[in-house]
């Protein structure tokens, strides 16, 4: 099907021409044959790198263009929503693109006239409690990602915020998700078409590597059960064909040169002499730093002089994102500048940002990553290594899903840039080779089921249906759930159901649902609209309500912000840190705002992880140098300050909920206790430089050498000479800082002497 014959504006089908979309691929026709452009639901079903985000844009501008309507565009992470706001954006130059994923106590201010907002589920369904206006105009919703409806943290939101859409608007509704094996049921529940497809723009090839060698499998290969190991597993030399006895089933096989001694190593040098680029997925943080060391050996002679001045550039800026680099920030850009780098959770979103532009314009020439990559942005490779295929569970080594392994597998291969792809799993001892072959490679992904069941779960989304006057009495609740994934997989709610008497019941009792009728407190609301989980509201209200009679330290707030729902996962207790961090729970005790285990009762465990969990925020805003704070409680900058932005709106809604109970919450200043302590938070500093983060462009770092230097309050910074300034906080930043203070004369007289300079 040509793109000229969609109902589409000239001018916008001329766009796509222009960018060398001409045809539609074999999955955007059938969509469209099954009535993508007149509105029909549904299902898409293909594998990564399928077009389907394609399928996606001609549902939006048909909604949007055609229909006058709002697309709303759900993403499972905030990652994926800036590289979707960034294409659609650039594509669509004519419409309203929004992007709406931080704050979850807002309905979406300013979304009246998109027409295209992108947004996290968790995002929407915070809206969602806020009733917005804007919502009534919504044409269309894609679910990006929609088999996450089987994840344990994101699954039931998205769940629970489709259910409610579909019961409040009339839309189309359109969910893209990877090939798995119960789409079927998936679409009969949402009463969808359901459009699958195996089409793949580039030839994706599954191999396993084994000793020198990598033996690729085609799709209707089938394994000879009967043959043993060594016989099933043995091929001929060189890149030639294996033919089995049916003739059906064939495996080509590709000699490694053993250079480096290990597996990964080699794979990268062969990668490198096809001019290519590889991923690297281990199972570990630490493993992905190991294995990009290495790969830095073998890439380094690979880059001609030009790329190593251009990674030396983005190296410093890797190392210097922080105001003190980290052992991390040097490691990665040591590596960087070898060709090579790592991709995890434990960095910056500036670092990894850095790292992924680097790798899209070929600089970089491997990455090892953590699995989150697979889920995150679109970083495809010619070659993708699975290094690891099990991980740590808490009870021993065991397999990734095969959906994971798929969502790997996804990345190998560059459309526009190469013909095929090749995913290598590496079998590291004999035995593995057909364990992978029979789980994965010939495998089908796991069936998506529903998690909606988990009581947490139930309690915050219940109170959220409440609160929204969205069920107005028992049998409405009931029948919301009933209509959800969860009732149609299992049928039987009796379960569900008698969970929820027990959580409004737990409502109740928290006095966030009134006692006679279905209705919330005006406490109850608000901590809906917050978005916390009911059980950490409740647990913060007592603790407030104790700090207003009790002596209290910031570490009074910091443990009970630490056994919120919100601050997990918290940070394990080492044997060998034990008696450190319970010396410091003791010393804390008198000033923590609730009764407190002994230590032979079951909780004692956990308050000792909330206490390791305090003392790393204590040690944040007492400006311990980052490099200690994460050699001291194993947790890396990115997980810092992910932990910082938890803490900033759990903070803010223990500020909420104290205005709501009238609680006076001030120091001997009179200033709020939770004020100061949630802007310490923010910026990792003393009570003291508080003033002083206060000034744009001041963070911690730079607050400190000022303060240091006797400059600690606007008179200070009005009085100090711009020559001292500059040098304490360079030349861009002290002009910011001074014109902020109302001394901007100073610059034209220091641009006349950067003149005579």
């Amino acid at each position: 099907m040509k793109v000229e014959n969609l109902d589409l504006p000239e001018q916008l089908k001329n766009s796509y021409i222009d960018s060398g979309i001409t045809d539609l691929n074999p999955p955007q026709e059938l969509a469209v044959e099954a009535g993508l452009m007149e509105g029909e639901d549904m299902i898409v079903a293909a594998p990564t790198a399928s077009g389907k985000t394609f399928i996606a844009e001609l549902a939006m501008v048909n909604q949007v263009v055609n229909n006058e309507k709002t697309a709303v565009y759900i993403v499972p992470l905030k990652a994926l929503a800036s590289e979707k706001y960034q294409d659609f954006s650039e594509r669509y130059e004519g419409l309203n693109v929004r992007m709406s994923v931080g704050d979850l106590d807002e309905a979406g201010e300013g979304l009246e006239n998109a027409d295209i907002v992108i947004v996290t589920s968790e995002k929407l369904d915070s809206m969602l409690r806020h009733n917005p206006s804007w919502i009534h105009e919504i044409g269309l919703v894609v679910t990006d990602e929609i088999h996450l409806l089987t994840s344990p943290n994101r699954g039931p939101t998205l769940e629970v915020t489709l259910t409610r859409l579909r019961d409040l608007l009339d839309f189309q509704l359109l969910g893209l998700s990877a090939t798995i094996s119960n789409s079927d049921e998936l679409a009969e529940w949402l009463d969808a078409e359901l459009v699958e497809s195996d089409y793949r723009p580039v030839e994706l090839k599954e191999g396993i590597h084994q000793g020198n060698e990598v033996e690729f499998f085609p799709e209707d290969y089938e394994l000879d059960e009967e043959k043993s190991e060594e016989e099933s597993s043995g091929f001929k030399t060189g890149s030639e064909i294996k033919n089995e006895a049916s003739g059906t089933k064939r495996t080509e096989k590709m000699f490694i040169e053993d250079e480096h001694g290990r597996a990964t190593m080699n794979l990268l040098e062969d990668t490198l002499d096809k001019d290519k680029q590889c991923i690297i997925f281990c199972n570990s943080r630490k493993g992905a730093e190991k294995s990009s060391d290495r790969c830095g050996k073998v890439s380094r002679p690979d880059l001609s002089r030009q790329e190593r001045k251009e990674l030396g550039r983005i190296a410093d800026e890797i190392e210097n994102v922080l105001g003190n680099p980290t052992s991390q920030c040097k490691r990665l850009a040591e590596n960087v500048r070898k060709g090579a780098a790592f991709h995890h959770a434990g960095l910056v979103t500036e670092q990894r940002n850095l790292v992924e532009e680097a790798f899209k314009e070929g600089l970089i020439r491997s990455v090892s990553a953590t699995p989150t990559l697979a889920a995150g942005v679109n970083l495809p490779a010619f070659r993708v290594i699975l290094r690891d295929l099990k991980r740590y569970t808490g009870d021993g080594m065991d397999f990734i899903p095969v959906l994971e392994y798929e969502q790997m597998t996804g990345r190998a291969g560059r459309p526009k840039y190469d013909d095929t792809g090749e995913a290598i799993s590496l079998a590291k001892n004999p035995g593995m080779k057909n364990e992978i072959l029979e789980r994965y490679v010939l495998g089908e992904a796991e069936r998506i089921q529903s998690k909606l069941a988990a009581e947490p779960i139930l309690r915050m989304h219940t109170l959220s249906l409440i609160a929204s006057r969205f069920c107005t009495d028992m049998e409405e609740l009931r029948s919301f759930y009933r209509k959800t994934f969860y009732a149609y997989q299992y049928g039987d709610m009796e379960e569900v159901e008698e969970k929820v008497e027990n959580v409004v019941s737990q409502l109740r009792d928290y006095d966030f649902v009134e006692e006679d009728e279905l209705r919330p407190t005006d406490v109850g609301r608000r901590v809906s609209e917050l978005y916390i989980d009911p059980d950490s509201a409740h647990m913060m209200l007592e603790c407030l309500e104790r700090a207003e009679d009790q002596d209290t330290r910031p570490v009074s707030y910091l443990f009970m912000l630490s056994r919120t729902t919100e601050m997990q996962p918290r940070p394990r207790v080492r044997d060998k840190e034990w008696n450190e961090i319970e010396q410091a729970f003791m010393d804390a005790q008198e000033f923590i705002l609730e009764s407190t285990p002994d230590e032979w009762e079951t909780d004692y465990d956990h308050f000792m992880e909330c206490m390791k969990n305090s003392l790393l925020m204590q040690a944040w805003i007492s400006e311990l140098d980052e490099e200690k704070i994460m050699n001291k409680y194993n947790v890396a900058p990115g997980g810092i300050r992910a932990k910082m932005r938890d803490a900033d709106w759990l903070i803010y809604g223990a500020q909420e909920l104290a205005r709501m109970k009238n609680l006076d919450l001030k120091d001997e200043d009179g200033s709020s206790e939770l004020e100061k302590l949630r802007l310490r938070l923010k910026h990792g500093i003393k009570d003291e430089l508080l003033n002083l983060v206060s000034y744009d462009q001041i963070g911690r770092v730079r607050a400190r050498k000022l303060y240091d230097h006797g400059i600690r309050d606007q008179k200070d910074i009005r009085e100090v000479s711009f020559e001292k300034l500059k040098k304490l906080i360079g030349k861009a930043t002290a002009k910011k800082l001074k014109k902020q203070v109302g001394e901007e004369n100073i610059f034209d007289r220091e641009n006349v002497m950067d003149y005579f300079e």
